[in-house]
């Protein structure tokens, strides 16, 4: 059997509906002209970060892509689980692959945070780069992935100005922070909506910060007898997470 041609996913930032023609700006052009190699005539998906998704055909390439829109319909592939990835910025390139995993498996919020063993404080003009730069990441996983929503980065907090700012967890939320040196066991919930997973940089989070955690209710959990690299165990937390209580069980 002839497999079917994947219709091309792009995002833009501007306003949509359908019965109606776009004109799209430099980067989402270039998406689909340049790296989907997209041609006039060819079915096209757009979406915005409102949840649908636009369906239509490009009437023209080049450094302005236009897009004639025939349909809006809702994007049903968000999962009813809330989960939020609070990482300890790692070092390198390795914040990449974690966002681009974490929003393809379903992450809603992704909150960078300074800790004890992490990478230095950057200065706010780095800072700012390195969040569009992560932004943009959640942008093309999306795109990939098939998500019309976009989960959020927020800005850069220590993780005593995060921990300082988390209330009570609701009566549907549940806390989770990575320990190798927790209980192999994990305390299973019902009628969970919600979950902040905390993960430590390559050094782990020390004693001080553990402890502090714990007192705004993150329990400490492993994920199995091996200890996970950072950039691996939110990916990993993420979709066992999804497999107990989101859309992947």
């Amino acid at each position: 059997m002839k497999r079917s041609a994947r219709i091309a996913r792009c995002y833009t930032d501007q306003a949509l509906q359908a019965a109606q023609e776009v004109q799209l700006d430099k980067r989402s052009s270039h998406h689909l002209s340049t790296v989907l190699r997209a041609s006039a005539g060819q079915a096209v998906q757009l979406f915005n970060g409102d949840g649908k998704n636009y369906a239509g055909t490009i009437t023209s390439t080049g450094k302005q892509t236009s897009v004639q829109i025939d349909t809006a319909l809702e994007n049903k592939l968000e999962s009813s689980l809330r989960i939020t990835l609070v990482q300890a910025i790692a070092r390198g390139d390795k914040m990449v692959g974690i966002i681009q995993k974490s929003t393809e498996l379903g992450a809603v919020a992704i909150q960078p945070v300074y800790s004890a063993n992490a990478i230095s404080k950057m200065d706010p003009t780095r800072e700012a780069k390195k969040l569009a730069h992560w932004q943009a990441v959640v942008i093309s996983a999306c795109e990939q992935c098939g998500r019309s929503t976009l989960p959020v980065v927020h800005p850069v907090l220590s993780l005593k100005q995060y921990l300082e700012q988390c209330g009570t967890p609701e009566s549907d939320e549940v806390r989770w922070i990575l320990s190798p040196a927790a209980s192999a066991s994990k305390q299973w919930h019902s009628n969970v909506q919600a979950i902040s997973l905390l993960i430590g940089p390559e050094s782990g989070f020390n004693d001080d910060e553990i402890q502090s955690a714990n007192v705004k209710q993150f329990a400490p959990v492993q994920l199995g007898p091996r200890i996970l690299r950072t950039e691996t165990a939110g990916p990993a937390g993420i979709a066992i997470l999804q497999a107990q209580y989101g859309d992947m069980n």
